[in-house]
């Protein structure tokens, strides 16, 4: 006669799920029967630091704009998950394992693996301010209440299950371009005003308690959000670099240091071979400056999308044989096909997507996965995106 699995005793179960660190597993383990379910934690906190998965695109050959699918980098696969959550929306950044939606005024957190949702302050109301604002805040058009805000990136500082004192920051095409709010809040607070695309912020990152842009001719600012000023840290010659015409980000390193991937189109006999990547970090110098990263450490990096960049702890993390010195990123092209479909309709492109392995110390670039197929980014943003997967 077999063995009754579903009456192990419950503290078994329990040591049993505390052995388990691989998140898909874990879910797994508590879906196996009620028993299980009851023995184990809704909220784990035992569970390591999982490997990003790629949130990719629509399919272009699927009429289902429910089921997302993710690649997952530890078990080298695709998980497809049912989420009419993320149906019509813009997924407008990716933090802690939650994603920032927004539906015209309305934005919220949704954390795909438990389908658990937040809500954030609407941008229909009238926000507040600092008191960093310019003096044209006096005018009464200053801050307009109805203005059609839309998020171009979100970063959490924290989980929002863990951490009740979480806040959100966003930047946005809005009179107010800068603001954050309070899980719980009704209203934004500004921080910055004065949006001037594409030659304001560029990209943001918080490492700290301080907040820090940079904006298209690479000047860094950081904010204090304690006592309001902000301080130019790096701007005009003086430490800058020329960056590249593709794409560049902010990224937190492990130890807090601020680091800059900046990407650039190479050529060869004018043909479009890839993306250059180099990694630079911000010097503590009385001058600070960029300097090239050439080891990286504990450093991970992973990009993808247009405001996605982070790096992750190699020591807090199980890595294959590729994951040290490097960055790995969403490598997007457009076939032949694919390309003259392109054509038909500004608002609706297709592209391919696989993901690749950029070394630091020699630039050398590696596939990961082969191509992952051929996905849609329309009207609502919906480009690939990282997300750090966590029932927290």
């Amino acid at each position: 006669m077999g063995r009754d699995w579903q009456h192990l005793p419950p503290e078994l179960l329990e040591v049993i799920g505390k052995k388990v660190t691989s998140l898909t597993d874990y879910i797994r383990f508590r879906a196996v029967c009620r028993p299980w379910q009851s023995a184990s934690s809704l909220r784990p906190d035992h569970l390591p630091l999982q490997l990003p998965w790629l949130m990719l695109p629509y399919r272009s050959d699927s009429n289902n704009d429910s089921t997302r699918r993710f690649y997952d980098l530890s078990a080298s696969k695709i998980h497809e998950l049912d989420l009419p959550e993320t149906h019509g929306v813009s997924i407008c950044g990716s933090s802690h394992g939650w994603l920032v939606l927004q539906k015209r005024q309305v934005v919220s957190l949704f954390n795909p693996i438990t389908r658990a949702t937040i809500s954030l302050p609407p941008f229909s109301g009238r926000p507040t301010a600092l008191g960093i604002a310019p003096a044209t805040l006096d005018r009464s058009d200053a801050i307009n209440p109805t203005d059609n805000v839309m998020v171009r990136k979100a970063i959490l500082t924290s989980s929002p299950v863990l951490d009740p004192t979480c806040k959100v920051f966003v930047f946005t095409n809005s009179t107010w371009c800068l603001a954050f709010c309070k899980i719980g809040d009704k209203c934004w607070t500004v921080i910055e005003f004065g949006y001037h695309w594409p030659w304001g912020i560029w990209d943001i990152m918080y490492s700290n308690g301080f907040l820090y842009t940079i904006d298209f001719f690479s000047k860094v600012t950081m904010y204090n959000l304690n006592n309001n000023p902000s301080r130019t840290l790096l701007g005009g010659e003086a430490g800058s670099i020329y960056l590249g015409t593709y794409c560049f980000h902010l990224a937190e390193g492990v130890s807090g240091d601020i680091l800059l991937i900046d990407g650039r189109r190479t050529y060869v006999n004018e043909v479009f071979k890839e993306i250059e990547y180099k990694v630079y970090q911000l010097s503590n110098d009385r001058e600070p400056k960029w300097i090239e990263v050439i080891d990286g450490g504990q450093n991970v990096l992973f990009l993808s999308g247009k405001y996605n960049a982070f790096s992750l702890s190699s020591a807090n993390l199980q890595l294959p044989e590729w994951g040290e010195n490097c960055l790995c990123y969403d490598s997007v092209w457009t076939d032949q096909k694919n390309r003259q479909e392109s054509e038909c309709a500004w608002y609706n492109h297709w592209y391919n997507h696989n993901i690749k392995l950029a070394r630091l110390d020699d630039g050398t670039f590696t596939d990961i996965t082969g191509d992952l197929g051929s996905f849609q980014v329309n009207a609502h943003w919906q480009n690939s995106i990282w997300l750090t997967p966590s029932l927290l």
